[in-house]
């Protein structure tokens, strides 16, 4: 065990603003409505019991959703989860092992890391074709709610595409776009909203334990901002909800106010990218050791829009941390670069701290909605 680290005065920024952060959501939520009470999950079976949020928030109808996947294609699912909300009150948890379609169907040892599900967790498992059908039961008319939506959203469309299958008609939210609305926080990263909120997360990287924390941290949202829908909370936290139809879909992404025309297009960025990407208009500064060489980040996020430049400004909206660096625990941002972020965001700057993962995810979906290219096969 290394000794610890003296106290230095971006630490104490770093608690500051954290505290800062804890205090705004808090006080906005009445006594008792981010108690967390937690129930057994595990991969395969489902669940169901009352238990949910007192108070504001009451009246959200939604089914929460996650996938895990097998590889690094997103289209290889091979774990899926859902949490049913009604009436602001969890009333059913559902999570199995997938099959993933044949095209897909090899496990990373990375991804095994993560999740601990392998090929031999699989076999007798349901396809991912009968999973499909099993999840558009379960939600039902609900509309959806998932944590980097972009992401498990997709990885429906994918998996749909491999295994020559239409897509389902859904509606639905992200809680990350909805936690950078609500909450002053210097990362969105599932552990870091759901740790903000006092949500418990009992295992990263279960599908069942993830559907849940996402289900509760729009609870715990749409307690503090008094809203009985989801469609109202959208509506108030400047969200348009994402659409997927069989041939066509829209992501989830911000709106602006009636009136402001939206984001000035910046000077050198594409003038065709979508402004309602959320790295359009960012200025955005990359550090540490990326998968991608340097100019080709630069060249990718301009390409969306985003204004990439070499050193920490006060411009600067967005830093890139590669290296390894997570940003999964507030630790993370306790030393180096990530510190004097949390610190320059203590002082009233603007900033978000993004992993290599959160930024592969964002350059993964260029446009925030566009039509399927390929029909499946009549059958």
């Amino acid at each position: 065990m290394h000794p610890p680290r003296p106290r230095t005065h971006d630490d104490e920024l770093l608690s500051q603003a954290f505290t800062k952060a804890l205090k705004a959501v808090s006080t906005a939520l009445p006594a008792g409505d981010l108690d967390a009470t937690s129930g057994a999950k595990s991969v395969v079976g489902s669940e169901a019991g009352p238990v949910g949020l007192s108070g504001a928030g009451q009246g959200l109808d939604f089914v929460a959703l996650d996938v895990e996947t097998a590889n690094y294609r997103r289209g290889s699912i091979c774990a899926i989860g859902l949490v049913i909300v009604r009436g602001g009150q969890i009333t059913e948890r559902h999570a199995w092992l997938v099959r993933p379609a044949p095209a897909l169907d090899w496990f990373d040892s990375y991804n095994t890391s993560l999740h601990g599900i392998g090929p031999a967790d699989v076999v007798a498992a349901p396809s991912f074709a009968a999973s499909l059908q099993r999840l558009v039961t379960v939600v039902g008319e609900l509309p959806v709610v998932a944590h980097n939506a972009a992401f498990d959203i997709g990885a429906l469309r994918d998996a749909c595409d491999a295994a020559d299958l239409a897509w389902p008609s859904l509606t639905y939210a992200c809680s990350l776009v909805m936690a950078r609305r609500a909450l002053p926080l210097i990362s969105y990263r599932l552990p870091m909203v759901a740790g903000a909120l006092g949500v418990d997360l009992l295992s990263h990287h279960d599908a069942a334990a993830d559907a849940e924390a996402a289900a509760r941290i729009v609870l715990a949202i749409g307690a503090q901002r008094r809203v009985t829908s989801l469609d109202a909370l959208a509506t108030q936290l400047l969200v348009l909800l994402g659409q997927v139809e069989p041939d066509a879909w829209r992501g989830c992404h911000r709106t602006y106010t009636s009136g402001s025309g939206g984001k000035p297009l910046p000077p050198q960025a594409n003038p065709e990218a979508d402004p309602h990407h959320y790295l359009f208009g960012q200025v955005m500064v990359f550090t540490g050791a990326l998968s991608l060489r340097r100019e080709d980040a630069w060249a990718q996020v301009a390409a969306l829009g985003a204004i990439p430049e070499s050193d920490v400004t006060k411009r600067t909206n967005l830093l890139v941390i590669g290296g390894g660096f997570t940003g999964s625990d507030p630790a993370d941002f306790a030393t180096g670069k990530a510190a004097r972020a949390a610190a320059k965001r203590a002082k009233g700057q603007d900033i978000e701290v993004l992993s290599e993962t959160d930024l592969l995810s964002l350059l993964n979906e260029t446009t925030t909605g566009g039509r399927r290219l390929r029909r499946p096969a009549p059958r």
